[in-house]
C-alpha cells in the first residue's frame, strides 16, 4: 500500500473514524483504524461492533493494499506532522511508514483482513428528510434514551414510518419523548430502532443551519 495525501485530509479522516474506536475491548484489532486502498479509493474505517464509521479521502494512489494500525498511536503521529503532503506506505510485514517533509515515523500494523468489515446495507427502504430536521429530531428526543445496557432496546430510538408520517420515540422507563414529522411523500410502513450512540455521532456531523 502506498499513497500521498494532504495532512488536513488525513487528520480529518482520523478524527471522524476515531469516534467508533472502543476505549476498552477484548478484541485488540478493534483498537485499530483500517486503511484500505483499492478501486481508486482511500478508505478509513473503524468499528466497535455497535457503531461503524467509514470515510474516504482524496489522494494520489501509488499501490493498493490494506492494513490495520493502532488508532491512538496513528492519531498522535499524524497530528504532529507538518502541514504538507504526507507519504504513507506499508510493507509485507505490516509496517506502515509515514513521512512528511523531514518527519519520518514507522508503526507496526496488523493484517487488515482480520478487521471486521462494515456490512453492506441495501438501500431498498428509505425516507428522505433534511439534515436540519433530523438533527432537530435527535436533539429533542435523545435525552430520553436509557443509559442502562441491560435493556438494549431503550438505548435506541424508534423510527415509526406510516405513509407520510414519521414518529420518533425514545424512553428510559421514566421519561418518554415523541416527535412527529409530516414527510413530503408516502412511504411503506416501517418500524426500526436506531442506536442512540449512532444518532449522537450522526448529529455531530450535520452542519448548523
Amino acid at each position: 500500500m502506498e499513497f500521498y495525501c494532504s495532512k488536513n485530509n488525513l487528520v480529518n479522516a482520523v478524527n471522524i473514524v476515531s469516534k467508533a474506536v472502543p476505549s476498552k475491548t477484548t478484541m485488540t484489532i478493534l483498537e485499530c483504524i483500517l486503511i484500505n486502498v483499492s478501486n481508486g479509493k482511500i478508505l478509513f474505517t473503524s468499528n466497535d461492533t455497535e457503531l461503524g464509521i467509514e470515510t474516504e479521502i482524496k489522494g494520489d494512489i501509488k499501490d493498493n493494499g490494506i492494513i490495520a494500525v493502532d488508532a491512538k498511536l496513528f492519531s498522535d503521529v499524524v497530528r504532529k506532522l507538518p502541514d504538507n503532503i504526507v507519504h504513507i506506505k506499508s510493507d509485507d510485514n505490516f509496517v506502515i511508514s509515514i513521512s512528511c517533509e523531514k518527519s519520518n515515523f514507522s508503526i507496526a500494523g496488523k493484517d487488515g483482513s482480520d478487521f471486521p468489515y462494515l456490512e453492506d446495507v441495501e438501500k431498498k427502504e428509505f425516507i428522505t428528510i433534511s439534515q436540519f430536521t433530523l438533527k432537530e429530531i435527535i436533539r429533542q428526543t435523545i435525552f430520553s434514551i436509557t443509559q442502562n445496557d441491560n435493556n438494549k432496546i431503550m438505548t435506541g430510538e424508534l423510527f415509526d414510518i406510516d405513509g407520510n408520517r414519521l414518529r420518533v420515540i425514545s424512553l428510559d422507563g421514566h421519561r418518554i419523548s415523541i416527535r412527529r414529522i409530516e414527510l413530503r411523500q408516502d412511504y411503506p410502513t416501517l418500524k426500526v430502532i436506531i442506536p442512540g450512540k449512532t444518532l449522537i455521532e450522526l448529529r455531530r456531523y450535520f452542519p448548523e443551519r
